[in-house]
Formats: C-alpha cells, structure tokens, sequence
C-alpha cells in the first residue's frame, strides 16, 4: 500500500535527521535521489516529515511528560521516531488510533503506555503555570530564543500569528525565465495542465501557485529552466536593487544564481553581472545552473566578497550567509539547530562581508549596496546597519516594494524593511538599501 510505504519512508529519513547534523530537507533530497518512489508515496513522506519537525518541541514535551521520570534520551532513536510519528499522525492529522497502533507500536508493545499517556495529557493544563516564553515556545513548537526574540521586537499578537504562520507550509511562486521564453502570457497561465495560478497583486509576471506546484515541477518546462520557481521576497531583493541595462553588478554571495538570473534578465543581457562564492563547489553549482537558466554571460568566481574581487561594480547585492529563520515554513528542521555560537559565527561573517565592501568602496559615491537575509533576527539585519552605520558614509534608500519597516528601538528602522509570512505571504526577509555617499 503506498500509504505504508510512505510512513516506513518517513520513519527512515527522521532517524536519520535524529543521528544528523544535515537538515531534515537535505536528508529528503538524498532520499528521493536514492531510492525509487513513485509519486504517490513521496508527497506523504515530505508530509509526515516536516510536519513532525515543523511540530517537534510540541510533540518531544507531550512524550517527556508521558514517559514520567524516565529521560526521552533513555529511549532508541527508533523508539523515539515511532513515538513522534504516532503522536504526530494522532494528534495533528488525526489518523485512526488502530491504524497508528498497527503501523508503528504493534512492534515496541511497551510503547503503547507512553503513545496512550501521551495523546490523552492537555497541554493547555500542563504548560498554564510557565512564562509566557516557554508557553508559547512549547504550543507554538518554535526555540525559546526565537519566542523571545519575536516578543522583544513585535507587538504580542503579531509575534504570534508569525509563529502560527511558520508552522503551516509554504506558498510557491513562479515566473518565466524570460531569457528563455518571450511570451510570458501565452507559456504561464496555461503552462502545465490542472495548475491553478493567481497573479500576484505587487509584481507583475509573479504567479502564486494555488494548485498544482508538483505538476510545475514534474513539467517540461520547469525542467528546462523556462519555468522557475522563485520566493516573491527574493524577486523583491533583486527589484530593490533595480539593475538597468548596461550596469556592472556583483552578485557577491550568489550560488546557487537565482537572484543572479533575475538580475541578468532585468538588465536584457547588456552590461557585466559578476557572481561570486566563497565555495568553488557552489561556484560551479552556479556557473553550471546559469547556463542551464539562459545566463551563460555571467561571470562566476570563487572569491570571498569580504576582499572586494570586484571594485567597478555599479550596484552590489550582499544576499549574506544567515540562520535561515526567515524560510521556517519550507525548512521547520532550521528552528532546531539554531544556537548561539552558530549565530554568532554567522553574524560575524556578515559582518566581515559587509564592512569589506563598505570599505573598498567608500571612494565610489553613489555605488548602490542591497543586503540582504532571509532572516527574521534583528542580530542579522538591523543591528548589522546600524554597526556599518557608525563605520562608514552612506544614506539609506527606502525600498520601493510594499513591506513593513525594520524592528523598532534601531537606528535604521524606518528606512529599511522587513517581509513576514504572516503579512505579506513571503518568507522572512530583511532588506536594507545602501548608496555611498562622500
């Protein structure tokens, strides 16, 4: 039966999320690259994993609180896995309760007690003594850190309905590649057959895929790079940046090239656009996509953007290495490995990357800079503006798409902007522009 063959998958992959370092995304890719599933098992397994990780401090306190004295690192990794997919599937998708058992606890017996206890606790009753931190961390399934963070920086209710939000799944966006296909009209609506598309309101050409997106990508067209599927944040990065025909632009972190196809195809293939990685794998990865996207023009290196390899350029994306917490809805497994030294060895690269380049341009007025993350902690955005801001001579261009100003009590908050799923039915995103002035 496909239905269990999905969740004998599902099982797999998140034992091995639990042994792994590697995102729970990653391990998906490698698993559907390896193994032969047909198409009506994969959606299942994709389901039941991300929505086991999407819901996983939910899930890991209900069983703690079964178990009693007894640790949850007492239990087997496939003991664990068991308990969290049946608990997911009872609780959150409410599969039959006899179908649970068979499937998953028929084989442990001694797992049944906890599974039982478990489904039956009110987390309601449970969670009503702690702070509102750990309440919210633990109803909402997102790190206490992140909890805080949200409720330092946004009224109550909004920090909520965020966190709502990154707990249901993602929304897609497609354009056409207009470096492969002219007639955007004719190829997009009627692209692949039973795909249900609305036209988005802010940018023309962008299409939210109502229905249908593993039909888009199963197609033809995706396949030869006609059809892209490109975040409506990141399309907004690269329209803030505003590259016109004839520009030199460096893309200074740029693999794997979407927003680097975009900028190509803004400017009509005239000018120079440099792409860089700090990664000669990824560079290649780039080099490689770009010819399969219709931008071969584009020049690729491996280089580190905090050295400026590129001293002409006319306009500069700086899409930064960050914590990813701004895409918890496609990649849940994210909120889990965050932790303070790894944030604070990504804000240092920022850092590093964006003083560079403020630095060797600090000669060139009227260079325009966008930095970017696909972040939604102040430590990656705001409070890296108003560091550069104490360092370096520039002015801050208000960015020309719909968005909501940057987290207040900073500096720069009102001229730069912030996209959040819950609003603006995006990824989480920071966007500041900046043009060097004398």
């Amino acid at each position: 039966m496909p239905e269990q063959r999905a969740r004998l998958e599902a099982l797999r992959v998140l034992e091995l999320y639990d042994q792994s370092p590697s995102s729970v995304r990653a391990i998906l890719r490698e698993a559907d690259t390896q193994s032969v599933m047909p198409s009506d098992v994969k959606p299942m397994v994709h389901s039941l994993t991300l929505g086991v990780i999407r819901f996983l401090n939910t899930i890991d306190f209900l069983i703690v609180k079964a178990l009693g004295h007894k640790k949850l690192s007492a239990l087997s990794t496939h003991e664990r896995t068991l308990l969290r997919l049946a608990l997911y599937e009872s609780r959150w998708m409410k599969t039959p309760l006899e179908l649970v058992r068979e499937t998953y606890l028929v084989s442990v017996p001694k797992l049944i007690p906890v599974f039982e206890t478990a489904l039956s606790l009110d987390l309601q009753r449970l969670i009503r003594n702690l702070t509102a931190v750990e309440r919210y961390s633990i109803r909402l399934s997102h790190p206490s850190f992140l909890v805080r963070t949200l409720f330092d920086n946004l009224p109550s209710d909004e920090a909520v309905s965020l966190m709502e939000q990154d707990n249901t799944s993602r929304d897609y966006f497609i354009r056409v590649n207009r470096l492969k296909a002219d007639d955007q009209d004719a190829i997009i609506p009627h692209a692949v057959a039973g795909v249900d598309l609305q036209s988005d309101r802010d940018l023309p050409g962008l299409f939210l895929v109502k229905q249908g997106i593993d039909a888009i990508v199963g197609s033809d067209r995706f396949k030869r790079g006609e059809i892209l599927i490109q975040d409506k944040a990141s399309v907004m990065t690269v329209v803030t940046l505003g590259p016109r025909p004839g520009d030199t632009v460096w893309d200074a972190c740029a693999s794997p090239g979407m927003k680097t196809q975009l900028i190509w195809e803004m400017m009509n293939r005239t000018g120079r656009v440099v792409a860089t990685d700090v990664y000669a794998k990824r560079a290649r990865m780039g080099h490689q996509r770009s010819e399969l996207l219709g931008c071969g023009e584009v020049e690729w290196l491996q280089a580190d953007a905090s050295r400026s390899p590129v001293m002409n350029a006319d306009k500069i994306l700086i899409d930064a290495p960050c914590t990813s917490t701004g895409v918890l809805r496609s990649h849940p497994s994210f909120k889990w490995r965050l932790n303070k030294s790894t944030l604070l060895d990504i804000m240092s690269i920022q850092h590093k990357i964006l003083d560079g380049i403020l630095t060797a341009y600090s000669g060139r007025p009227g260079t325009e800079i966008v930095y970017a993350t696909c972040s939604l902690l102040p430590h990656e955005g705001e409070s890296q503006i108003d560091s550069a801001m104490t360092r370096h001579r520039f002015e801050l261009v208000r960015p020309p798409i719909p968005n909501s100003p940057g987290y207040p009590s900073f500096r720069c908050s009102q001229s730069v902007c912030r996209l959040f799923p819950h609003r603006h039915s995006t990824n989480g995103f920071f966007i500041a522009h900046l043009r060097i002035t004398r």
